[in-house]
């Protein structure tokens, strides 16, 4: 195995993990929610609203997933019409492109913390508090803070550059092999 895919594989399995970790918390919390609801009449006040963070931090895990398996969204209609080595360095550069975007939304998202990451999560603070409080805790309250559940987009950004910075390199790479094979 080659640095390259042990990078590739390390990097899967730490999307794979968090995009399932935190889609089976959504889950796990909207169906106790919906239990709850239904069989005593009441539910968790966070339970409406945490739901929404873990799924935007799943959602970061996962597009970096699909992004490292070409399972993601894209225009290749005029790119398939070019000679192969055309096409490999167009998709190399589009990586490049990926990367400087994915760069900019993590920066971007760490602005938007630095800025306005001491507002509270208003259906998350207060229990935050409580659960702190009960078991002595104090770094609990991070959860009540829209600064932690802000990061998704420093994370996200992260993951997602990092997934096509290896794209880019695979794609150099290719481009290296189709001109030995000529």
């Amino acid at each position: 195995m080659t640095v390259l895919q042990a990078f590739h594989a390390i990097l899967a399995k730490i999307c794979a993990f968090g995009a399932g970790l935190f889609m089976a918390l959504l889950f796990a919390i909207v169906f106790v929610n919906a239990l709850m609801r239904y069989t005593i009449g009441s539910s968790f006040q966070w339970g409406d609203e945490l739901p929404v963070y873990l799924c935007i931090y799943g959602m970061m895990f996962g597009v970096a997933y699909a992004y490292l398996y070409d399972r993601n969204i894209n225009f290749r209609v005029v790119v398939e019409l070019l000679p192969l080595r055309l096409r490999l360095w167009t998709t190399a550069a589009v990586h490049l492109v990926v990367v400087a975007c994915c760069a900019l939304f993590a920066w971007s998202g760490y602005s938007f913390v630095a800025r306005r990451g001491d507002v509270e999560a208003s259906g998350i603070v207060g229990q935050a508090r409580e659960l702190a409080e009960a078991t002595g805790l104090p770094w609990i309250n991070v959860f009540g803070q829209m600064a932690f559940w802000q990061s998704s987009t420093i994370l996200g950004g992260g993951l997602i550059a990092a997934a096509a910075c290896l794209k880019f390199v695979e794609s150099v790479v290719a481009v290296r092999q189709a001109g030995r094979d000529r």
